[in-house]
């Protein structure tokens, strides 16, 4: 189509051109051109754009161009053409034919621009801001005549060649410059990119671990500044003051000797070195610097007195974390250290057993955990007390029996002194209760047992002495009497008896639970009740004792039930079997029987009243019943003359009829089908077995076949199955009753071959399409067929038929149907479904676009389907009908084109004969254009004005997307250009070349244009425009140079008298601005001239402006009128801003919150008239002047008056006559600034005595209907008083003018509730806020509007009303009355209390005095009972068919009918059902293998009552007889003495004693092992000796082979203590002997081998009295220990118990008075045994050293004398011996001599008796050990001690087997006595020779 245009073009020139040579125009004469060119500068740049003129000397019209360059045709015609590079360049003009020569050549040489350079001073990479920076810009050769273009980012600016920044964030970017030749469209490269990186000034960091410290620490605060690697100096300040000294500037860290001072917020700065740039300053770091805490002592339980061994917690606390802090203990000063007693946890001091040592003074102190030098004040001393001595607690005993009764009340109370104590109260050792009293309210069996407390607090408690209490129930009394029933008039008696009991007791007496008083009829006296017999005397009799002058009370006794029978017996008449009715052949038993237990009686028996039988039986019997023997039979009882008689109904009848039936509606059955056959009898059919029948004869065993019990299953169909079928009825109980007949036959008839399903296709296509209707239906012949769709193996439905309603693609698949009846189903052939999507179609058309007349065509278009469609066409949706302008023929559619034919066009396809469409195609779009088209004409450039010598292009184009047209051109209506050109360029534009240019555009016949004005005129003069005529210092001022009535853009340049002025950072040039930060040195006149950009135009230079530069910037003033500190809304407020200075040509800016609020300049006051929240804010006040802003703020608040919110201090706003009312009128701010005002009704409130106001509180006191209506209220500010609050909201009080009554409403309601029923009442009051209050009498039950009573109690009974209430006011209910009582509770009689199987067992549920209908139920363990043949249940009996299940407790219940009550069930019945018990064999003993001799024991036990059971014994099997070790007695087998022989497998089993045929199965065997030889004991030794000495330890152990023993020790034949170990820790001369252990079990023993035990006593030691001068002068005693033994000792040394130290065998004892009245003793020790010998006897130096004193005082009188003496003493020194005995005047005697003054029995009996000791070694060492017991045991002060240590001489004496003679050992024992209480004297009365010498010892007599 393109190539056809361009010929028709092609074509259409020619024409012209031919038309054009045809009109004959004559030659014309062109002389040669010139090339000349514009600019014609001396350098020209590649850059730039350069004009060639070809120039003909000739003003000729019509000239066409032809240029070349280098020789080469440019294809350009113009008479100017833009040069294209360097070169040379020739043109020629041509007219018509003519031409003019080619011109002389013009060479034009082009270079390239000059580059730029950027260089940076200072050359860092990061600036800050507010710092400067300055780039400068150079061009290579020079940069005279050039100015320059700055480039930041793609941000391009004119300037100097320098460029100085004070750096901002938003000169981040990078930088680049290049120049630009003035007057010229040449610019230089551009430069290299400088990047310019600003970023924030890094924010320093206090870092430390320091927030907090205490006095005296050291802190180190570090201020750090992140991020950063240059040089900082740091400024520290604390609370912003300063406090680090200027010479210190590059300390970054901070150190503080903490000082209470130093507490506060720390701040720090950085400063960058070597450039003034400072961070701001870091974030607070808050040292906050503690006081030392105070801390506390505590003793951690009430009491601070202790006893031993209790826990004692002391607790220093402190008043903060106590988790940064531990503690230092002091006790009495001391610091305190830990020990096993004294622990230490935190801050817990625990003394864990406390002693007396403990008591004492204690303080705490604090010391930080993690700051060690930190440490609290000691706390004050807290006084902590520990006794010596542990008390018990005491138990005070209440009311006190030896022996309680169950129920009787125990109470003890347990006391301890002190404080703090919980008590414990024990039953042996299980905790009862923890309280000071134990109260048992009614004490039972289980509480007997020994009882204490225990005082306890903390971990410390003390345990009181042991009390018994004994418990056991009151005796429970039984009634003896012979008497069971009686009739009216006899006498009966019944006696209360308790065994075994012989307190009085009081007796009373019941009868149905009812108590008895004594009359005539019913005498009490004692214990017997005498009754003369009433008919009302028939019941149940019980007796009770109670204990007198004790709240003791017996249980009731057993019921003794007393029968009074009434006017005639009741005679019972029962059938056996029982059935309703007997079937034909049965035999049957009529029994007649008296209820009553009596005797005597004769029976006679009648059918239909003739007498049948006259032998006196109480049983007739009907061997084979027949329909004849039916009727009524009548037994006759007589007795005497009375005669009685009962008849019965016996319904005799043919068995039932049987009758058959398939089960299935079909008697025709396929192969492998399951066939169910029933034969069911007309009635229940449990009763009843069956017998099967096949074609006549018994049905034959099928393995198909099976039979259960009514049912006949076939479980695969055969053909031989088919036949005729009959069945019979067999009873399962009455064994020989069987249905009359057979049933009449059933035929079965099985198929032999399996058909298969027929499927029915409704409407079938090979292929559906989506959405379209399926439906297949299956069928079967024959009936009871069930349908199952399948697709594939999914099932899909069950129905006969299968209906997809809209099938989609989901439902493609292969179906088939299965027919099913029962378990047999069958398999229909298979069906494809093939389903797809409607196809979807879409137009086919080459019209998009189209003008109104048109015709365009548009086919809808369906690939690759056959069928028949029908089409549809769509506009926007809406369905097209077939007109004139829209013609539809088939699948096209035609549009004759209107405007509204504009739109979306589908289409959409139906197939013919079925209900299936398409989707709608994709939309074409149909764009209808106007009339006519519309003709772009753009200029290019655009400028509204060129200037001369510019170059301009008019572009002619259509603004619809369309073709084929051609463009014509017109100036001022004249053609310009034929050629079909849609631009039209002028080259050079001149002043004649302005005019109206039109673009024709045609297309075929339709022509359209469009025209624009061309505008061309000289440059214009600028002006400076400004209202800057003077400034400040500082000040912006911008001046403006300004072009009128032109909008182009231009680069300007600025003089100052006469100077240019470059831009820099005080005279910035931006576009056509000078903006001055204004300095005094501008002062002047300034200039300005314009170039227009990119444009080689510039304008003349402006006239001149002048500037005035005055001094420093003016001050504003800011004031706020009313100056309330909050305004509220709706007041006025001004805010009026004024300058100090008299200056002209400010402007006023007011702003909120940063936000301009009014533009107006030189509105100095701004005015709010009617205050808004919106209005609130920061209000700023700018001044402005230029580029200066000057600025002050103030904070205007303004807030709603608050707002007022009226109540009713209630719930409720409907009120009752003198109710009160109260209404509160609240503001949400501070209340004492408001007043308030109160309305009624929209008007103000008027006067009324029941109205109060207060404040904001009105107050109604009395209600009445008149206060009703609307109130409100507002708020009223007391100060500004046109400042109120709004109304509130309007409260509607409604007052009635009656006083109602609560209504109780009652739910289900009946005069008695039984207890448990609910009673449900309901209040209700009109209005809300009422509170319901429910009261029985006077007593307040429940705050609710609903009274329940889930289950009613006696206790419920009563009086009920309601009180509603609401506020002080109240109203009460009528009053309603609840009588309740509780359901009577049933009992079961009956005497079964145990049976068998097969017994028939009668329970009779009774409830007495009580007429209503009841229901009654029977439960067995609490399962209910349903009646049946064997638990028939009627009315209220319940009798049982007994077998083994109904062992088990009966309880029945009654339900009230038509009630929901129920009684509670009867007391249990427990009805025991035996089963023989499982017996047990096992040996009495722990161990089952036996020694020859041993006792063995088996016991047999049963598990229930072992006195109703015998034994039966068995060996390996065999039946045990009793022999000579054997022995039975009751459940036990005893082998008196076990042998080998008695080995073996021994089982038992019991016999019932009464009932002999019953036995229990055999026990399990247990196996009996007896060994033939019988071990002995083994003793094992510990550390052993020949022969030990006294004081060491002896230990043996004894064991035996087996379990079981017990070992008992024994010294030759006297047995010791029963232990398998026996030890003596410390043995003595007595236990020398001979010991051996018994091992035994039962009664059987074995004694060990023989072990000998040799004891020596250790070797004396004796302690000697040395008398030398020097101690006799000085007052010293010197002492001597010996042992003659001759071996090498050591020794030790003892003053009053006491170790002391030393080891050598002489001891010096300094005299003085602690010494000379302490006891000393010594001891050998050695490293041989014996390790150290016995100790000495004691030495008291007392009254010698007094003696020695009275000597040395004589002798000082005699002077001469005492030589002799000290002779006599030296003397009697050397020839002093311990043997000498008589020596009684010596003042200087020896411990020997000492003890001869002792004259005492003991010592003459042994003077006397010297040589019978001599004679026995033995005797004497007895003698010596007793005195040497009476001596050591010197703390014995009482007369039993005396006592016991005489026999134990006596017992020794005896022991001694030297001593022959009675007389001798009496003598002994006598002289051993008087030892001991002589040594008593000596203690006590300190008169005896032995203490005046210091001896206390027998022993060296």
């Amino acid at each position: 189509m393109e190539s056809f245009n361009i010929l028709l073009l092609t074509v259409a020139v020619t024409v012209q051109v031919t038309s054009h040579d045809s009109t004959g125009e004559p030659p014309v004469q062109i002389s040669k051109p010139k090339v000349t060119l514009n600019p014609s500068h001396a350098v020209l740049y590649s850059t730039e754009t350069v004009t060639l003129h070809c120039e003909v000397p000739e003003a000729l019209s019509g000239l066409q161009y032809d240029w070349y360059k280098n020789s080469a045709d440019l294809s350009e015609h113009q008479p100017s053409i833009t040069a294209r590079g360097s070169g040379k360049y020739e043109c020629k003009a041509k007219k018509g034919t003519s031409e003019s020569e080619i011109s002389a050549s013009y060479t034009l040489t082009l270079q390239d621009p000059p580059k730029a350079k950027l260089t940076v001073d200072p050359k860092w990479t990061e600036f800050f801001p507010s710092e400067n920076i300055e780039l400068k810009c150079e061009i290579e050769g020079g940069s005279s005549g050039w100015t320059f273009e700055w480039i930041k980012d793609t941000w391009t600016s004119e300037g100097d060649s320098v460029r100085a920044i004070t750096v901002k964030h938003p000169d981040s970017g990078k930088y680049s410059c290049r120049g630009k030749l003035k007057n010229r469209q040449v610019t230089t490269q551009q430069s290299n990119a400088f990047q310019l990186n600003v970023k924030d000034l890094p924010e320093p960091k206090i870092q430390s671990d320091w927030t907090e410290a205490f006095p005296g620490e050291k802190v180190y605060l570090e201020c750090v500044i992140q991020g950063v690697s240059e040089n900082w100096n740091y400024m520290w300040f604390k609370d912003s003051r300063r406090i680090v000294s200027s010479d210190e500037t590059n300390i970054n860290t901070l150190t503080l000797s903490v000082k209470s001072s130093h507490h506060g917020a720390y701040e720090c700065q950085g400063e960058l070195q070597g450039r003034k740039v400072s961070t701001a300053r870091s974030t607070q770091h808050l040292l906050t610097v503690h006081e030392l805490p105070q801390l506390k002592l505590s003793i951690e339980s009430q009491w601070n007195m202790f006893y031993p061994t209790e826990k004692v917690t002391l607790k220093c606390s402190i008043d903060e974390e106590s988790n940064k802090w531990g503690y230092e203990w002091f006790k009495n000063g001391g610091l305190l250290k830990k020990d096993k007693d004294i622990s230490f946890s935190g801050n817990t001091l625990s003394i864990s057993s406390a002693k007396a040592g403990h008591s004492g003074q204690y303080t705490c102190r604090g010391k930080h955990l993690t700051r060690t030098l930190v440490t609290t004040r000691e706390t004050e001393a807290v006084q902590l007390r520990i006794q010596d001595i542990k008390p018990k607690p005491t138990i005070t005993k209440h009311k006190w029996f030896e022996l309680f009764y169950t129920e009787e009340r125990v109470q003890l109370h347990c006391n301890m002194p002190g404080v703090g104590w919980e008590y414990h109260w024990y039953k042996g050792s299980t905790l009862r209760i923890t309280h000071p009293e134990l109260t048992i309210d009614a004490v039972s069996l289980s509480d007997s047992g020994n009882y204490h407390c225990k005082a306890q607090r903390g971990d410390f408690s003390v345990d009181s002495e042991t009390l018994q209490v004994r418990v056991q129930k009151p005796p429970q009394p039984h009634i003896q009497s012979d008497w069971t029933e009686a009739f009216p008039g006899e006498k009966v008696s019944l006696q209360c008896v308790i065994r075994d009991v012989s307190e009085n007791w009081n007796y009373t007496w019941f009868k149905d639970s009812s108590k008895i008083d004594s009359r005539a009829e019913t005498n009490i006296k004692g214990n017997n009740l005498t009754l003369s017999v009433k008919s009302s005397h028939h019941g149940a009799y019980e007796c009770q004792a109670e204990l007198q002058e004790r709240n003791v009370s017996t249980v009731r006794s057993k019921q003794h039930l007393l029968t009074v029978h009434g006017s005639q017996p009741t005679i019972l008449l029962q059938q056996d079997p029982s059935h309703a009715e007997i079937y034909t052949g049965e035999q049957v038993k009529l029994t007649c029987s008296i209820q009553e237990k009596t005797s005597k009686w004769q029976y006679f028996w009648q059918i239909d009243s003739q007498q049948v039988s006259t032998v006196n039986n109480p049983i007739y019997t009907i061997q084979n019943a027949t329909l004849s023997q039916k009727g009524n039979y009548t037994c006759q009882v007589r007795r005497g003359e009375m005669t009685y008689a009962k008849s019965t109904i016996l319904t005799i009848r043919e068995p039932p009829k049987a009758n058959m039936s398939i089960e299935s509606q079909w008697n025709m059955f396929y192969p492998t089908e399951k066939v169910t056959l029933k034969c069911s009898v007309d009635e229940e059919s449990n009763k009843w077995g069956y017998e099967w029948f096949k074609n006549g004869g018994s049905l034959k065993d099928d393995k198909d076949i099976s039979v259960s019990r009514n049912t006949l299953s076939i479980s695969s169909a055969k053909v031989g199955h088919s036949g005729q079928y009959t069945c019979r009825g067999k009873h399962l109980a009455r064994t020989l009753v069987t249905t009359t007949r057979e049933t009449e036959a059933v035929q079965l008839r099985i198929q032999d071959i399996k058909p298969k399903p027929n499927i029915t296709k409704h409407v079938w296509f090979e292929l559906f399409y989506a959405e379209e209707k399926v439906q297949l239906k299956c069928n079967m012949t024959g009936v009871g067929w069930e349908y199952h769709w399948y697709k594939g193996s999914t099932l899909r439905i069950t129905h006969p038929e299968l209906t997809i309603d809209a099938v989609s693609l989901s439902d493609r698949g292969n179906y088939h149907c299965k027919a099913k009846r029962g378990d047999f189903s069958v398999d229909s052939e298979t069906l494809q479904v093939r389903v797809q999507k409607p196809p979807q179609p879409h137009i086919q058309s080459d019209w998009t676009e189209a003008f109104p007349g048109e015709k365009v065509s548009l086919q809808c278009v369906i690939r690759d389907v056959s069928e028949n469609w029908n089409y549809t066409w769509f506009k926007d949706s809406s369905k097209i009908d077939s007109r004139a302008e829209t013609n539809i023929q088939g699948n096209n559619l035609t549009l004759s084109v209107k405007s509204s034919h504009h739109g979306a066009y589908e289409c959409q396809a139906e197939l013919q004969e079925r209900n299936v469409s398409t989707v709608r195609s994709k939309q074409h779009f149909l764009t209808v254009h106007g009339s006519q088209p519309t003709i772009l004409l753009q200029q290019d450039p655009s400028h509204p004005e060129m200037y001369n010598g510019e170059q301009v292009n008019l572009t002619c184009s259509i603004q619809e997307k369309t073709s084929k047209w051609q463009y014509f051109w017109q100036r001022d209506s004249q053609q310009v250009n034929t050629v079909n050109n849609p631009i039209y360029t002028i080259q050079n534009a001149t002043f004649s070349q302005k005019g109206n240019y039109t673009c024709q555009v045609r297309r075929g016949e339709m022509t359209y244009a469009k025209s624009t004005i061309l505008t061309i005129r000289e440059p214009p003069q600028p002006h400076i425009q400004s209202d800057w005529t003077e400034a400040f210092p500082g000040e912006k001022v911008s001046l403006q140079c300004v072009i009128r009535d032109v909008s182009e853009n231009w680069n300007y340049t600025w003089f100052k008298d006469s100077s240019k002025i470059d831009s820099r950072a005080e005279t910035n040039i931006q576009g056509n601005n000078l903006t001055l930060s204004v300095k005094s040195s501008h002062h002047g006149a300034y200039e300005c001239q314009a170039e227009l950009q990119e444009r080689n135009v510039s304008t003349v230079r402006s006239k001149q402006h002048f500037l005035t530069v005055h001094g420093s910037q003016p001050t504003i003033l800011l004031q706020q009128d009313p100056s309330h500190p909050e305004i509220y809304t709706g007041e006025q407020v001004k805010l009026t801003c004024s300058i100090q200075e008299k200056t002209s040509k400010w402007q006023y800016f007011w702003q909120i919150d940063s936000q301009q609020v009014s533009t107006v300049n030189n509105t100095t006051i701004y005015t709010i008239q009617n205050a808004t929240l919106s209005q609130k804010g920061n209000y700023t006040c700018q001044v402005r002047r230029g580029e200066m802003t000057y600025a002050n703020s103030t904070i205007l608040t303004i807030r709603e008056p608050p707002k007022a919110n009226m109540s009713i201090e209630s719930q409720w706003n409907m009120f009752y006559p003198t109710e009160k009312v109260t209404l509160k009128c609240s503001v949400d701010e501070e209340s004492n600034k408001w007043g308030y005002e109160w309305f009624k009704n929209g008007g103000s409130l008027k006067d009324d005595k029941g109205i109060s106001v207060s404040r904001n509180t009105l107050s109604i006191s009395s209600a009445k209907v008149g206060h009703s209506g609307q109130y409100t209220c507002r708020g009223k500010h007391l100060t500004r008083t046109l400042v109120t609050t709004r109304e509130t909201e309007a409260v509607q009080l409604r007052i009635q003018d009656i006083k109602p009554k609560p209504n109780i409403t009652k739910h289900v309601w009946f005069e008695l509730f039984y207890t448990e029923e609910r009673v449900q009442l309901k209040c209700n009051m009109t209005g809300v806020g009422w509170e319901y209050h429910w009261y029985k009498g006077s007593t307040l039950r429940i705050t609710h509007p609903k009274l329940t009573i889930d289950a009613v109690s006696l206790s419920d009974s009563g009086n009920y009303h309601c009180k509603a209430k609401r506020g002080d006011f109240s109203v009460d209910s009528e009053t309603l009355q609840v009588r309740v009582q509780k359901p009577p509770q049933p009992h079961i009689q009956s005497d079964w209390t145990e049976a068998f199987h097969g017994e028939k067992v009668s329970l009779q549920c009774v409830i007495q005095d009580v007429s209503e209908n009841w229901n009654y139920t029977w439960f067995k363990d609490s399962s209910k009972i349903i009646s049946r043949a064997e638990t028939n249940i009627k009315g209220n009996n319940l009798t049982l068919s007994v077998k083994s299940s109904h062992h088990g407790a009966y309880e029945c219940q009654a339900e009230l009918q038509e009630r929901n009550v129920s009684t509670v069930r009867s007391t249990q019945h427990l009805l025991t059902v035996h089963e023989p018990p499982k017996p047990n064999l096992s040996i009495e003993s722990q161990w089952n293998m036996f020694y020859p001799t041993e006792k063995v024991t088996l016991k047999c036990s049963v598990d229930e009552e072992s006195n109703k059971w015998g034994y039966e014994w068995f060996k390996n099997g065999g039946s045990l007889k009793k022999v000579e070790d054997i022995s039975f007695s009751g459940n036990t087998l005893s082998i008196s003495s076990a042998k080998a022989g008695h080995s073996g497998q021994y089982t038992c089993r019991g016999k019932h004693l009464t009932r002999t045929l019953v036995t229990t199965r055999e026990t399990e065997a247990v196996q009996l092992r007896i060994k033939d030889i019988t071990p002995k004991p083994i003793i094992k030794k510990h550390e052993w000796f020949e022969l030990f000495y006294t004081e060491e330890r002896v230990k043996f152990d004894c064991n035996m082979s087996g379990v079981g023993w017990e070992y008992h020790w024994h010294k030759a034949a006297k047995p010791l203590i029963k232990n398998s170990e026996f030890t003596i820790d410390a043995v003595s001369l007595t236990d020398t002997g001979d010991y051996h252990c018994k091992a035994q079990r039962g009664d059987f023993s074995v004694d060990s081998e023989t072990l000998q035990v040799r004891v020596q006593a250790r070797p004396p030691a004796f302690l000697s009295l040395k008398t030398e001068l020097i101690d006799i002068m000085t007052g010293d005693v010197t002492l001597r220990c010996n042992i003659s033994d001759g071996r090498q000792w050591n020794y030790t040394w003892f003053m009053n118990g006491q170790q002391l130290n030393g080891s050598s065998d002489v001891l010096k004892v300094t005299g003085n008075e602690e010494t000379i009245k302490s006891e000393f003793k010594c001891k050998g020790i050695n490293t041989e045994r014996p390790l150290y010998s016995a100790l000495s006897d004691g030495f008291v130096a007392n009254n010698i050293i007094f003696k020695r004193k009275i000597l040395l005082a004589i002798s000082g009188c005699l002077v001469c004398c005492i030589f002799i003496l000290i002779i006599g003493c030296i003397i009697l020194k050397i020839t002093h011996k311990p043997e000498v005995k008589e020596t009684p005047e010596d003042l200087f005697f020896s411990m020997t001599d000492s003890k001869n003054q002792i004259i005492s029995p003991m010592k003459e009996y042994m003077d006397n008796r010297q040589t019978e000791l001599e004679e026995s070694q033995g005797k004497a060492e007895l003698i010596s050990d007793c005195a040497s017991a009476v001596h050591e045991d010197s703390v014995i002060k009482e007369s039993q001690e005396k006592a016991e240590l005489i026999s134990d001489c006596a017992s020794a004496v005896h022991e001694d087997s030297v001593i022959k003679e009675s007389q001798e050992k009496a003598e002994l024992i006598s002289d051993c006595a008087s030892a001991v209480h002589e040594d008593s004297v000596i203690k006590e009365e300190d008169t005896s020779a032995t203490v005046a010498n210091g001896l206390t010892s027998f022993k060296g007599l």
